[in-house]
């Protein structure tokens, strides 16, 4: 894709820079000329009467200064000025002029204006708040003037009200009231953990509540990777706790609206231009990313460095399994999340529910089938296969891949069937089974029908290759029936159904992210469920799983006991690609086979987008390679580090085209090493594609006037003494036509051979109480006095609630016996493992009763009062002078029987009772 900076030599004076980068970025924008105001006198300017002064080509030395650009708004007030340097010079160089160019400004409008600084390459903004920072580009006119309004609206978000109706758990109006005080504090990014099921879309929509209502953001995407998780954000999230309309970016592209959804896949999306260019930097004033480990579709964080945004991860992946590029993406500093709530803490405080394990392992699932120890009727049945017995050694790892033993899967079954959670009805609760695969899915729904064939409507496969798949997870969710879910993939995350009971995995999960996320199906406790005639004796206290041992693997063991390592982010096939094509160029080529690949190289590098926010801070090495084409190999660290990430940005390929140009390119090297017997197995890919292809001859005229192309390929001859231009040749005519290319699935061996238990392991996941709060149980004096009976006073209790609420935010008074509906008292001595024989609050009324006995000169309406203080202190377990303007108790007016001196001894008296 050719541009203005195709032209430009590595060094360029300063308004070559603006007339070349800068003043096309601003048109990119949407700004007219009639707004962009150049070289402006920031002294003698009236901008407060919108009469500005520019440079006639002369000037008064040490008291004129002139502005490279100011932006105005419509009524031509200004809303940003720009210092330009060249292109070879630091953009950041101008920070000191710039700065004294927007005082003079600010003294006559009274109001920040934020600055951009930038060399045409790079762009820097400082913000109202003198927050400086680099960014992707000049943002449109309508950004700056939204952010400028808000700006001068805005409110601390720390003294902003949390919307109680969107959230009411402690621990997550803690996580917003925490993430209030961050951003108040000046950052622009925070990473949120939260464990599957504790509410994350919720906190995520509280949060974006308050924001909205301190007028910070206005403009809010909530982005994913997975379109459940946009869904749910959409309906579950906006939809149910916002009035307005939300814009849904995977249907076409809108600015119309203040709420956005959309996936990661639709904004990278590549056709015909990069789709988050669409937009300017500064459209949206916060992003949500939600499961923000996900960088597979965005591997170079795009979306993250074209937007300048307030930026909140969210992700359920437990601590030691989080990537480092996650943390480093949200500015964590110590690689932990900015707010935490994690699978234990939710355990304790029964958000969610814990789980067993049933570890079970089957003979041919561990050892596998060795052909020459079958019987002879399942030797005769491998032979009408085609597939000889006695060559036959699977291992239990090829399950599903290479095999299939349909008695392994009745014994599966049966396992399952025989100790699964059931309803008061007898069938299953709720089930998911995570099948190998797509076919492996099939095979168990056929096997469940003939097991126990009332079950048909029970069991149903759930697999992205179902029409309507969506529909059966709706029903899944919403209706009794089915019970039983065999899926792959669809719900392993983004899916909420509370009323499972029962995981089974029939596959080795080795993603530590994904087995949390596969796990999280499970972990919803029983106040989240809508329909306790579907659990076990009407009630969840935790969960069960069945983990069949694939090749030996447990999924159970080997990620409750083992941290996953980092995966690297995996390069798109383009990259691919080109990376090999380099490659090439260090090997010793002919003159001609320089110039084909050279060639190709080349192309790739040409079309790339110049003027793109990505590729313009390599535009200098971009055009120094297109300089020097003839000899790239003097180039090769440039091509690999600073061109080959930029490839992302190209216009894509159809993915079967590209994978397989990955494919028969991978014959250049083996031709140069005249390694045989790998151009052999590349040869049998080519030609499965090529006669696949023409199979459709009859029916694709494009095949049809191909026909003899393809069928060269197929020719024997064809591949002997193999050359550059034969490869050439492949790529250039079949690869096209890879756009018809249908695989035929893949053969694997049916054996039916009787399966039995090997091993079986129980395997409990315990509620382990916080090693902190068990330290400090241990050592407060507090509670050694609870412990050794000799108990505490009101005034004691209130000391020692502040000092549990600092380890654990929820252990309040108001928290215990609001969320979890147990007195305070009560609740203390169960975690002391101190025997509650009575109940806590008559203790402490019979108490109270003996000091009104005591008083006995009180008057009957003062009376009437103290019984009612009574309760209330009963239930609070203390008061305040301050309680006395507070409902109940200021519904009785106790001033009108009581001198503020009297109620002041109250409390006093109050707080000597013993409470525990």
């Amino acid at each position: 894709m050719k541009s203005d900076l195709d032209d430009i030599p590595a060094l360029i004076n300063e308004n070559k820079t603006r007339k070349k980068l800068i003043d096309p970025v601003l048109k990119k924008y949407g700004w007219y000329k009639q707004y962009i105001k150049e070289e402006v006198n920031s002294v003698k300017s009236d901008f407060a009467g919108k009469q500005l002064v520019y440079f006639k080509g002369s000037f008064q030395k040490g008291v004129d200064r002139f502005i490279d650009y100011v932006l105005l708004d419509e009524n031509n007030s200004v809303l940003a000025i720009i210092e330009a340097k060249s292109f070879a010079k630091d953009a950041k160089s101008g920070r000191i002029q710039a700065r004294t160019y927007s005082k003079d400004i600010e003294s006559q409008v009274n109001r920040k204006v934020p600055i951009f600084l930038t060399n045409g390459r790079k762009w820097f903004l400082i913000d109202e708040d003198g927050i400086e920072r680099e960014v992707s580009g000049p943002f449109s006119q309508e950004d700056l003037k939204r952010r400028n309004d808000l700006f001068h609206k805005r409110e601390v978000p720390k003294d902003v009200a949390i919307n109680d109706e969107i959230v009411d758990r402690p621990r997550s109006v803690q996580i917003v009231r925490k993430l209030s005080e961050h951003f108040s504090e000046g950052h622009r990014k925070a990473l949120v953990h939260m464990a599957t099921g504790t509410g994350k879309t919720r906190v995520a929509m509280a949060i974006i509540d308050l924001l909205i209502k301190a007028n910070v953001i206005q403009n809010v995407l909530f982005l994913a990777d997975r379109t459940s998780l946009v869904d749910q954000a959409k309906t579950n999230g906006f939809q149910e706790f916002f009035t307005e309309p939300v814009e849904d970016l995977r249907e076409g592209f809108s600015t119309s609206g203040r709420l956005y959804v959309c996936t990661v896949q639709s904004m990278m999306s590549r056709k015909p231009r990069i789709f988050v260019e669409r937009f300017s930097p500064g459209f949206f004033d916060l992003i949500v990313f939600d499961e923000a480990h996900r960088s597979i579709y965005d591997a170079n964080k795009a979306i993250d460095k074209y937007f300048d945004a307030i930026k909140i991860g969210l992700t359920a992946t437990p601590r030691k399994h989080e990537a480092k590029s996650t943390y480093e993406m949200f500015d964590c500093k110590e690689e932990g999340p900015t707010v935490e709530y994690s699978y234990e803490d939710a355990l304790r405080d029964g958000v969610l529910v814990p789980y067993t394990a049933e570890i079970i392992e089957t003979e041919v699932l561990s050892e596998g089938i060795k052909g020459k120890k079958l019987s002879a009727k399942l030797k005769d049945d491998l032979r009408r296969q085609e597939i000889d017995p006695d060559s036959v050694d699977f291992s239990g790892s090829e399950f599903d891949r290479v095999f299939m033993d349909d008695r392994t899967n009745e014994l599966i079954i049966r396992e399952f069937m025989a100790t699964c959670y059931k309803s008061d009805e007898g069938k299953p609760c709720k089930s998911i089974f995570f099948c190998a695969s797509k076919r492996h899915a099939e095979y168990m729904k056929n096997i469940f029908g003939k097991l126990f064939p009332k079950m048909g409507n029970e069991v149903q496969v759930i697999t992205s290759g179902h029409y309507r798949a969506i529909d059966e997870i709706k029903r899944f969710k919403l209706e009794s029936e089915p019970r039983i879910a065999l899926s792959v993939g669809m719900l392993d995350t983004g899916v909420d159904i509370p009323e499972v009971c029962n995981l089974v995995f029939v596959k080795p999960v080795f993603s530590g992210i994904r087995f949390w996320q596969m796990i999280g199906r499970g972990t919803r406790n029983f106040e989240s469920c809508k329909h306790p005639e579907w659990l076990s004796e009407k009630t969840k206290k935790d969960f069960k799983i069945f983990d069949f041992k694939i090749g030996g693997h447990s999924n159970i063991k080997f990620h409750e006991f083992k941290v996953s390592t980092e995966r690297a982010p995996q390069k798109d096939v383009l990259t691919k690609i080109f990376d090999n094509r380099v490659n090439l160029l260090e090997k010793p080529l002919t003159d001609d086979q320089k110039k084909l690949i050279s060639g190709k190289v080349i192309q790739s590098v040409e079309a790339l987008d110049t003027s793109s926010f990505f590729v313009r801070p390599k535009s200098d090495i971009v055009d120094r390679v297109k300089e020097h084409s003839f000899d790239l190999e003097n180039y090769m660290e440039d091509l690999r580090k600073e061109i080959a990430p930029l490839l992302v940005m190209n216009p894509g390929e159809n993915a079967d085209v590209s994978s397989f140009i990955l494919q028969a390119e991978k014959l250049f090297p083996l031709i140069l090493d005249c390694r045989y017997d790998q151009i052999y197995e590349i040869r049998n890919y080519v030609r499965e594609k090529a006669a696949n292809i023409l199979q459709k001859e009859a029916s694709l005229m494009v095949v049809k006037e191909n026909k003899d192309k393809i069928t060269k390929v197929l020719q024997p001859e064809f591949w002997q003494d193999l050359t550059f231009e034969d490869v050439e040749f492949i790529v250039r005519e079949l690869a096209p036509l890879m756009l018809y290319y249908e695989p035929t699935p893949g053969k694997i061996a049916l054996i039916n051979k009787k399966d039995t238990v090997l091993t079986r392991e129980h395997y409990e996941r315990e509620v382990k109480e916080d090693e902190e709060l068990l330290i400090f149980l241990d050592k407060n004096p507090l509670i050694k006095n609870i412990k050794d009976g000799m108990g505490i006073t009101s005034l004691e209790l209130k000391a020692l609630e502040k000092q549990l609420s600092s380890l654990r935010p929820e252990i309040t008074v108001e928290n215990i016996q609001k969320f979890r509906q147990k007195d305070f008292i009560a609740f203390l001595k169960e975690i002391l493992g101190i025997p509650n024989e009575a109940d806590p609050k008559k203790l402490i009324e019979k108490k109270f009763d003996e000091f009104i006995i005591r008083n006995h000169y009180y008057s009957s309406h003062q009376m009437n009062f103290l019984i009612l203080l009574k309760k209330v202190f009963a239930e609070r377990k203390y008061v305040d002078i301050s309680d006395f303007g507070k409902p109940p108790l200021s519904d009785e007016h106790p001033l009108d029987y009581f001198q503020l001196s009297d109620l002041q001894f109250l409390v006093n008296q109050c707080n000597e009772i013993q409470v525990a």
